[in-house]
């Protein structure tokens, strides 16, 4: 049953380390956080555990908080350079989705649709009032999914590279469309990515993916490929990783397939949005911005000229310089959720 947004539920756990909960423990004096001022990370019961990244920011009443919702096999890391910097005006929430980050599937399903459905969740039961959705890719997707669902609940949407459907004129990349086929094959693709696991490390899988990504891979910071090097390598998301990705990658084809569908879900979005598109993009062509602003005129189009899929990562500052007067132009709103969203999480 849903909750009003004036009763967020209180969250299970103590002050312990993110790599450990101890379920059932209620949330008293010696669990609670001040807002912090560098990021902080915790994790939240959602009928299983979601672990999110406080990046602060300041609670002031009719600024929305920024939910960062990453991309197909990204995490919390995407957000480590360009959250810091909206959390100079805005507070900011970076969470790892079902099979993703820190986030075990743990019994739940990674899918598109799932994955909506936890989001929900943790706007509801976490923030505990309507938010800015902050998405890269499947985030994208994920996002305008659910504003499309529930629209009380989202202010306002920022768009990075968002996974559309393709038109007719769009070449693929053939290595992505080889890519694509294989995940389509049961068995065949698990093994694959773990083969590739295996003889590329963490460090090689986190190289190939930027280089994949961006535009530019030396532009991406030191200490954000770091994290993301430590989270493979660890293998935060759980022993069935390979497993989770597919399962969301099949589901994220499925929606781009499913074109009628959603492209009706994105026209009858009401929030306005920022959309960011790299120029130099190989995973969401620059038809995506023609569809968008066929189903949505009003919403702002940036396009970055020598950016590729994650701007966020490549060009942090820049992306900032653009989503700050978007934050700042939406209407102010009354504040209902405590200052410590994750008071009480592990």
């Amino acid at each position: 049953m849903a909750r009003s947004y004036s009763d967020p539920i209180p969250l299970v756990g103590d002050r312990v380390s993110s790599s450990s909960s101890r379920k059932g423990l209620p949330a008293g004096p010696e669990s609670e956080v001040p807002v912090p001022n560098h990021p902080v990370s915790r994790t939240v019961d959602l009928d299983g555990p979601v672990h999110a990244v406080d990046h602060g920011g300041p609670s002031v009443p009719g600024r929305p908080t920024v939910v960062c919702v990453h991309g197909l096999g990204g995490s919390h890391a995407n957000w480590h350079d360009l959250a810091p910097l909206l959390a100079r005006t805005h507070r900011v929430l970076a969470l790892d989705l079902a099979g993703h980050g820190r986030t075990p599937r743990a019994g739940r399903s990674s899918s598109v649709r799932a994955n909506r459905v936890l989001l929900d969740r943790f706007v509801d039961e976490v923030v505990g009032e309507p938010v800015v959705l902050l998405g890269n890719s499947m985030g994208a997707a994920i996002s305008v999914l659910q504003a499309a669902a529930e629209p009380a609940k989202v202010l306002g949407l920022v768009l990075i590279g968002p996974a559309l459907p393709r038109t007719r004129r769009d070449v693929p990349d053939r290595a992505l469309a080889r890519q694509a086929a294989l995940y389509a094959v049961p068995g065949l693709a698990g093994r694959s990515l773990s083969r590739r696991r295996e003889r590329l490390g963490p460090e090689g899988m986190v190289q190939e993916t930027l280089e994949l990504t961006t535009a530019d891979a030396t532009r991406v910071s030191p200490s954000m490929k770091a994290l993301a090097v430590e989270l493979l390598a660890s293998r935060a998301s759980g022993p069935d990783a390979e497993a989770a990705f597919l399962e969301a990658a099949r589901s994220l084809g499925v929606l781009l397939a499913r074109a009628g569908t959603y492209r009706a879900a994105i026209a009858s979005v009401r929030a306005p949005a920022l959309v960011l598109q790299g120029a130099l993009d190989r995973l969401a062509p620059l038809s995506g911005v023609q569809q968008l602003a066929a189903l949505q005129p009003g919403w702002q189009v940036e396009v970055l000229d020598g950016v590729g899929h994650v701007p966020q990562i490549e060009v942090p500052e820049r992306t900032a310089s653009l989503v700050l007067p978007f934050l700042e132009s939406l209407p102010a709103t009354p504040r209902t959720a405590p200052d410590d969203l994750l008071a009480g999480a592990s």
